[in-house]
């Protein structure tokens, strides 16, 4: 049978790191969705202080995960 799959765009952010930004984003997306694929950054964004030191790194990914086969036959 074909694979299926759908994309799903969400975002989110770290104080640490755009790396640590996306693990973040991609470990509660796999709190809910199961089989999860693959990844794409699809904008990266953060924050700085008054000395223009980061504060906050943001990432929006579209993630994309399996669509499960129908258990009706």
């Amino acid at each position: 049978m074909t694979q299926i799959t759908k994309t799903v765009r969400l975002s989110g952010s770290s104080p640490d790191s755009i790396e640590d930004a996306i693990r973040t984003v991609l470990a509660r997306a796999a709190i809910t969705i199961d089989e999860i694929t693959r990844f794409e950054v699809v904008r990266v964004w953060g924050s700085v202080d008054e000395a223009g030191v980061p504060t906050e790194f943001s990432v929006t990914l579209d993630i994309t995960f399996t669509v499960k086969e129908s258990v009706h036959g």
